[in-house]
């Protein structure tokens, strides 16, 4: 099965089980997180997968692992990868959403990678990287753009710290292309395998495009004085008074207010505190804040509308 892979300059059969005693957490599994699932299962590492939503008919223009079938009964993500990436290695999964009450479950990596489109989850993977010294990589396609980062020594908060939810484009809204995801993926799937092979990976910003970029961290709170505010903080999602409703905290740019308008059907209540609307049949409100309050089948989902309308 790996006759390619062993014959490859500077791999081999020392590589390769070094690779299979490996683990992997990825976070996320929709167009990026599923392209590195693949490629590193069929590397034969072991892996930690890790979604907080269910599959919808627009995950089969986006992803190559979920079938029709898998979309049309709403199939948790994590548990439809997991049942196909099990014909090539050890996986295991969890549904749910990454916070600081379950992020432990990581603590066994090797090595973890984001695929998600979701800054806060990012800080917060970036802190917990630094407190347990398990090196990341961030994946980001949205649109026709791609980035992917290699973290160990330096720091995701130094370089991202003043972006705030509703000042970037989420897939939602901009869209993405399929080939992006799969250029990008295959990006941090490269630095994943030289990494877990032993060999030097660099902690530079590259793009789909195939430039480069030196970020350099500057010393803050995280890497510097080691205050992890957001992996010590508590849940920010709760379940309030009302039928299926659920509350969150986030911080929010000014832009977060326009995309939600542009998004919904209907416009319930626009005042100097808050944002109410219809949205694809249920209520969602925004407070002036950063605080809302979702009608959602459960916190991860609750978690996903957010990020998917507003941005994170």
């Amino acid at each position: 099965m790996y006759s390619r892979f062993n014959v490859l300059p500077g791999y081999g059969k020392d590589e390769l089980e070094k690779l299979k005693d490996s683990k992997v957490g990825i976070i996320g599994l929709g167009a990026t997180g599923s392209v590195i699932a693949e490629n590193l299962g069929r590397h034969g590492i072991n892996l930690f997968i890790v979604d907080r939503d269910y599959l919808e008919t627009k995950d089969v223009y986006s992803s190559n692992i979920y079938t029709t079938r898998d979309c049309r009964e709403n199939l948790p993500k994590a548990l439809a990868a997991s049942k196909y990436l099990e014909d090539f290695t050890k996986v295991e999964f969890k549904v749910a959403n990454l916070s600081p009450g379950n992020i432990s479950c990581l603590e066994d990596c090797d090595l973890i990678i984001d695929g998600t489109d979701n800054m806060e989850t990012r800080f917060i993977l970036n802190e917990f990287s630094k407190k347990k010294e398990i090196p990341w990589i961030y994946t980001s396609a949205i649109g026709d753009k791609g980035y992917s980062m290699f973290f160990k020594n330096k720091c995701f908060n130094c370089v991202f710290e003043e972006i705030s939810a509703g000042s970037l484009e989420t897939c939602e809204t901009t869209g993405i292309l399929r080939e992006i995801s799969t250029i990008i993926g295959a990006m941090s799937s490269k630095k994943a395998v030289r990494y877990l092979s032993g060999k030097k990976v660099s902690e530079k910003l590259d793009t789909a495009e195939g430039s480069g970029f030196e970020v350099e961290s500057s010393g803050c709170r995280v890497c510097q004085e080691r205050c992890f505010d957001r992996l010590n903080s508590n849940e920010k999602t709760v379940s309030v008074c009302g039928k299926d409703k659920y509350q969150l905290k986030k911080r929010v740019g000014s832009d977060a207010f326009d995309k939600l308008k542009d998004q919904c059907s209907k416009v319930i209540a626009d005042n100097e505190y808050l944002l109410r609307v219809e949205l694809k049949g249920r209520e969602f409100t925004l407070f002036k804040s950063g605080r809302a309050i979702i009608e959602a089948e459960d916190k991860g989902h609750a978690e996903a509308v957010f990020s998917e309308t507003v941005g994170l």
